[in-house]
């Protein structure tokens, strides 16, 4: 349970799909898609948790394993003009203002499992000037929650892990978080274990003192 704002906090990282971007409606409609391009029947919806939380690879794998349909399918995506399903998403509400407002005072960055549409999805949306680094799976070698996967975001950034908490809204933030010792930030999560919780962004900078 949060007690204090954090004492030497120099950066916000946050997760994307969830915090960001609401955008569970636009992910079962690709999966959709690619499952119905390899022949398999449109069920995306039935496993939003996981296409949710996911990198793309592990999604895939829950729908077909490994093998050769699942290569056929990863082939497919590495073709395919995400342009479309970019376009369906959408922001939380209050996201730029609050990020904005977190600049003022402390560096902001992203980690991700959203992987090749990363920065395109941050440009439709002027996002990408906001935050002084990236990193998804490809750049850590591994996707959350693999401890790896933060310890390359804060090498990256060269900070602590008491410098920074993390901004997610799913399991897998949390067991990331608690297997690299980062303050976790539950964004409307309350099952999670968390330093804090947040059911709305703008309510972020009071929780780090920084309102």
């Amino acid at each position: 349970m949060r007690t204090a704002p954090p004492t030497d906090l120099q950066a916000v990282i946050f997760d994307l799909d969830g915090v960001i971007f609401d955008s569970l409606h636009c992910n079962i409609v690709l999966y959709n898609h690619i499952l119905e391009k390899v022949g398999l029947p449109p069920t995306a919806e039935q496993s939003a948790e996981v296409i949710h939380r996911e990198s793309l690879e592990r999604s895939l794998q829950h729908f077909m394993g490994e093998g050769e349909l699942f290569e056929k399918a990863m082939a497919y995506w590495r073709e395919l003009d995400a342009t479309p399903f970019i376009n369906q998403l959408r922001l939380f509400p209050q996201a730029r203002e609050t990020i904005t407002r977190l600049r003022l005072t402390v560096r902001t960055a992203v980690a991700t499992n959203r992987q090749r549409t990363t920065m395109a999805a941050l440009d439709h949306f002027d996002l990408s000037r906001l935050f002084e680094l990236v990193v998804t799976p490809n750049d850590a070698g591994a996707p959350k929650p693999d401890p790896r996967f933060m310890d390359h975001t804060l090498e990256s950034l060269g900070l602590q892990r008491e410098q920074v908490v993390y901004v997610g809204d799913s399991s897998v933030d949390e067991a990331l978080c608690l297997a690299s010792g980062v303050r976790l930030v539950a964004f409307r999560g309350p099952e999670l274990q968390a330093w804090a919780h947040a059911d709305e962004l703008d309510q972020i900078p009071g929780l780090l003192g920084l309102a």
